[in-house]
């Protein structure tokens, strides 16, 4: 047991220091880290170690649950021919340009346009800090230059966070539009959870990939943010 704790610690710290150099944003690899020194604890001392693995298995079979409805929720695909995608924002470079997290939105998103012709979209975000514009603007450059006519997109450069990126969105569409929602797989339970109870309650999802690499994280923390907004009656 001893070693098998320390190794999944060990693990754990190298996860998060992973994630520390190709994803920082937020400070969310602490929680790899934290969780990494709590298992080397519980198996190099042993009085600790049943409370440790109590809280562990009480953790892993909450994010088991959750991760089991954004999983289902991120399977299902939207039907065809609707009038307009949402595509949420999700952080540029340094250089403007999307990072790899929004170019899967905005991939997954053209990959319907080019299958709907008739369907338009709406890129949804603001200009965040350290950002050189602002994230719909960069996202309608990404889609146009990759062939898609600049008539079908549609900028809200307003929006900070996700639930304004649903209200502000909604205000742009016309009235009885169908809709869906262009996220990663990992956020697209929350996502819709939001749109439903921000003025887009017959919303669809549309499930954009993630790089399996930083999936763990991503989930990790999607079920945070799940529980956080359950407490305080925000989702």
């Amino acid at each position: 047991m001893t070693y098998v704790l320390v190794g999944l610690g060990a693990l754990s710290v190298a996860y998060g220091l992973l994630m520390a150099v190709l994803y920082p944003a937020g400070g969310f690899f602490l929680v790899w880290l934290a969780l990494g020194a709590a298992l080397a604890a519980a198996g190099l001392v042993e009085r600790v170690r049943l409370a440790v693995c109590a809280v562990c298995l009480v953790v892993l079979l909450a994010v088991g649950g959750l991760s089991a409805l954004i999983a289902t929720t991120a399977a299902a695909t939207p039907p065809a021919g609707l009038d307009c995608l949402v595509v949420l924002g999700a952080g540029l470079r340094p250089d403007g340009t999307p990072t790899e997290t929004l170019r899967y939105r905005l991939d997954a998103a053209l990959a319907y346009l080019e299958e709907n012709p008739e369907t338009v979209c709406i890129v949804s975000g603001g200009q965040g800090f350290g950002e050189s514009c602002t994230e719909a603007d960069a996202m309608a450059t990404y889609l146009t230059q990759s062939g898609l006519d600049e008539s079908r997109v549609t900028k809200e450069e307003a929006s900070t966070t996700t639930v304004e990126n649903i209200r502000n969105s909604s205000e742009l569409l016309d009235a009885g539009a169908t809709v869906a929602i262009v996220t990663n797989d990992f956020h697209l339970y929350r996502a819709l959870r939001i749109a439903h109870r921000n003025g887009l309650p017959d919303a669809y999802g549309l499930a954009a990939r993630t790089n399996p690499l930083y999936l763990p994280q991503a989930t990790l923390r999607e079920c945070a943010a799940i529980v956080k907004e359950a407490l305080t009656g925000n989702l």
